[in-house]
């Protein structure tokens, strides 16, 4: 075993030596093994006392002014654990602490905890220090006077703690991360409808299309049918994302359609109008889809700064999740019902303008405006969307948005009849129309092309 000295009171307060000698000697002269400062210690003798390791004991002797243990002035003892020691009367003061080897019988953590208290309160005022003198004295003597058992146990018992320290703290961070991004979903979700109708409104087109079935010679007295669709930018180079059955109106999926009745339909007009810009662009249908009701169709911006949509390419969407639907429901009859009752009869009435000089003059007053409606997703398979958002003809190839701003579907249909019932195709459908096209099929489509007017047909009108 080995000897320890708690420093509690004098020129050394706050130290802890181990004796490794078998004897030492104690005074202010510098030849002592532990020597203290003479001007601070005033009560200490060059040569005090003495400590000597003598039959299994410490033996302390005074040799000089007085020296007290546990309060008792003594020439001679044998020293035992926890004594107290005073240098004089009034002088330093030291606890005489045994260390015992591994196997021994060591300190009881009780002591441990007493020693750290009285080496803490022995600091100015005789107050309890900030702790941090008692925590470091305990440390100490957990470290050198506690058995290996101990030590171990005390590890465990902190490598538990800062675990549990750690694990708390991580899972707060996540509960508080999860909290933030929850507010924030909600927040987002608040205000995406707005968001998106003012950042994307200008991108979403008007198409107007006007077509024949053949020529003059082919049918005395040709029909024109008017129509109109809608459609949004998805490039910078003019691209717009649509339906077939706009992009073609006499297209019909799985029925027979003019061309196989041996009619040659063919455009007479084919544009469209974007919100905020005068003029109206002429379209040229560059590819469509031969398995679902999509097109893709081109126009030439000519400089014109307008908003692109981005496709949602995950295709996940979520029954409930909320929707917002842009688009021309009802077409030219649409806008005009938003409009003055003054603008309608000097157009409609007094000028009488046809239908495709009618949208022209709207397209250069700046009425052309798409309406945006808002609902939620009420079912998903794999082939369509069906969506309560309000819509009717004329919205057909409308963007539907979510929450994240993305295009997860194309308006298609309507459930006559029921308005709380649409239909749309999953956007994911059109990313095959942007791929690059081969070589082969890079040359202008032909106009001879578009389903009857509006789509207003079968069991689905579609818009």
């Amino acid at each position: 075993m080995k000897a320890v000295l708690v420093h509690i009171k004098g020129s050394r307060r706050g130290k802890t030596e181990v004796l490794n000698k078998n004897k030492i000697r104690i005074g202010t002269d510098t030849s002592c093994d532990l020597r203290y400062d003479s001007i601070v210690d005033t009560t200490i003798a060059p040569s005090h006392a003495e400590i000597e390791w003598r039959q299994c004991e410490y033996i302390l002797r005074d040799l000089g002014k007085g020296t007290f243990i546990n309060n008792e002035q003594v020439e001679e003892v044998a020293l035992k654990d926890g004594d107290l020691i005073e240098f004089g009367l009034g002088g330093p003061k030291l606890r005489f602490r045994i260390k015992y080897e591994e196997g021994e019988l060591c300190k009881p953590f009780r002591q441990m905890l007493e020693d750290s208290i009285a080496v803490a309160r022995e600091q100015p005022g005789g107050k309890l220090d900030t702790a941090g003198t008692f925590f470091k004295q305990l440390v100490w003597e957990a470290i050198t006077q506690s058995s290996f058992r101990f030590r171990m146990s005390a590890v465990l018992v902190l490598f538990l703690l800062m675990g549990f320290v750690l694990s708390s703290f991580y899972r707060s961070f996540v509960f508080q991360r999860e909290v933030k991004e929850r507010v924030k979903f909600l927040e987002t979700r608040g205000t995406f409808a707005e968001r998106i109708i003012k950042d994307y409104t200008k991108g979403v087109c008007l198409i107007l299309g006007s077509y024949t079935l053949g020529e003059e010679e082919q049918i005395p007295r040709p029909v024109t049918y008017d129509y109109t669709g809608t459609g949004f930018l998805v490039s910078k180079d003019g691209r717009v994302i649509t339906n077939r059955h706009v992009a073609e109106p006499w297209w019909r999926k799985g029925r027979f359609g003019p061309k196989e009745m041996g009619f040659a339909p063919k455009f007479l007009e084919f544009r469209a109008f974007f919100p905020c810009v005068a003029k109206s662009f002429p379209l040229r249908v560059e590819r469509v889809s031969e398995t679902e009701d999509l097109a893709l169709v081109r126009f030439d911006p000519a400089g014109e700064e307008l908003p692109v949509m981005e496709l949602d390419k995950a295709g996940i969407v979520e029954t409930g999740e909320p929707v917002v639907v842009i688009g021309y429901p009802a077409g030219i009859s649409g806008i005009l019902a938003r409009i003055d009752k003054e603008v309608v009869d000097e157009l409609v009435y007094k000028r009488g303008l046809g239908f495709v000089d009618l949208a022209m003059e709207l397209s250069n007053r700046g009425l052309i405006e798409p309406l945006a409606t808002q609902g939620h997703v009420t079912g998903t398979m794999e082939d369509k969307i069906v969506f309560d958002a309000q819509t009717t003809i004329g919205g057909s190839g409308g963007p539907i948005f979510n929450h994240k701003r993305k295009v997860i579907g194309i308006t298609y249909g309507i459930f006559t009849g029921f308005a709380g019932s649409n239909f749309a195709l999953p956007a994911k459908g059109a990313l095959p129309l942007l791929e690059p096209l081969p070589e082969e099929e890079k040359t202008p489509a032909s106009s001879e092309q578009a389903p009857s007017p509006g789509g207003q047909t079968s069991e689905l009108p579609e818009k």
